[in-house]
C-alpha cells in the first residue's frame, strides 16, 4: 500500500514538472509607447448624424507597441479563436488613478469605455514559431479633438497627455495562451 502512494505521489509530482516545462517561453525583446492620431494605425469614427454626417472623426490614442520573441523549442499559440497568444495590460494603481484623473475613466478596462464614443484595438500574431519574433500593438482612444455629439470624449490637453504617457510603463504587460497567463513583464523595469 506504501509503494503504491509513492508511485501515485512520484507520478503526479512528474506530471506536475512536465506540464510547467511545456509551457512556451516567452521574451519581451521592445516596448514602444507613444500618443498618436494616425487614422492608419487607430481606424476613424464614422459619423453618422447631423449636418457632418458621414465626416469620420480620428481619434487621439495611448498606443502600445511590443516585440516578443519564442524563445523556447515549441510553436507558442494556436491559429484558432481565444486559443492563440494575447496581451493585455494591467496597470499599476499610480497608472490606474492617473488614467482616471486624465481621461475620466480606468482606460485599460474594456467595460468602461461605454457611452465614451471611443474604445480600445490590438494586433497579434496568435502564432510564434521557435526563435521567431513577433509585434504585437494595443491602442487605447483618448478622445478627439473635435466636439460631436456622438462622441463626447473630448481629448484632454497635451500636458495631461504626456503626463499620461510619462506614467504608461507603471503596469504589467501580460501574455496569455488559451486563457492561460504563460508570462508576465514589468514595464516599470524597461524604462530608461
Amino acid at each position: 500500500m506504501r509503494k503504491c502512494f509513492l508511485f501515485i505521489s512520484l507520478f503526479i509530482v512528474l506530471s506536475f514538472l512536465s506540464a510547467c516545462s511545456s509551457n512556451p517561453s516567452i521574451e519581451l525583446v521592445d516596448v514602444d509607447v507613444d500618443i498618436v492620431k494616425d487614422k492608419s494605425l487607430l481606424g476613424s469614427i464614422g459619423i453618422t448624424e447631423g449636418e457632418r454626417k458621414g465626416d469620420e472623426l480620428v481619434p487621439t490614442a495611448l498606443f502600445y507597441k511590443f516585440t516578443i520573441k519564442n524563445t523556447g523549442n515549441k510553436t507558442a499559440g494556436i491559429e484558432e479563436v481565444d486559443k492563440g497568444i494575447e496581451l493585455k495590460i494591467e496597470p499599476k494603481d499610480e497608472l490606474r488613478a492617473m488614467s482616471e484623473d486624465v481621461i475620466g475613466f480606468n482606460i485599460y478596462d474594456p467595460e468602461e469605455y461605454n457611452a465614451s464614443g471611443v474604445g480600445f484595438g490590438h494586433s497579434f500574431l496568435s502564432v510564434l514559431k521557435p526563435d521567431e519574433k513577433g509585434e504585437y500593438t494595443l491602442n487605447y482612444d483618448l478622445g478627439v479633438s473635435e466636439e460631436n455629439s456622438q462622441v463626447p470624449l473630448l481629448v484632454p490637453s497635451k500636458d495631461k497627455l504626456d503626463e499620461l504617457k510619462r506614467h504608461a510603463l507603471d503596469a504589467f504587460l501580460v501574455v496569455t495562451i488559451e486563457n492561460q497567463e504563460i508570462a508576465r513583464f514589468d514595464l516599470n523595469n524597461l524604462k530608461n
